[in-house]
């Protein structure tokens, strides 16, 4: 992944490898940055705002290793649209 692409975007779905079901729609972050802990990368962010998800606000990392890939968004209100228009579209799965 080209880090400085993903430092310049607004926000980031990230989806896991081999995730469990309730992470299957993927994990919105915010402001996202690479930072790392104890030797492992993760992108860290904040939970976006306009979820409506008990995480809404809150600082979250997910582990660099475990992200098979990510789609970047130019600000929270494009997230936020395209999100709704896929729930609408597919009734899919929440993002969280």
């Amino acid at each position: 992944m080209n880090l400085k692409r993903l430092l310049a975007c607004k926000v980031v779905l990230i989806y896991l490898v081999n995730p469990p079901e309730e992470f299957a729609g993927g994990i919105a972050v915010s402001d996202p940055e690479v930072v790392e802990k104890e030797g492992r990368k993760f992108v860290a962010g904040i939970s976006p705002e306009g979820l409506n998800d008990w995480v809404s606000g809150l600082r979250i990392s997910v582990a660099y290793d475990q992200i098979a890939h990510l789609i970047e968004f130019d600000s929270e209100e494009e997230f936020l649209e395209r999100s709704e228009q896929a729930m609408a579209g597919y009734g899919g799965k929440p993002v969280h």
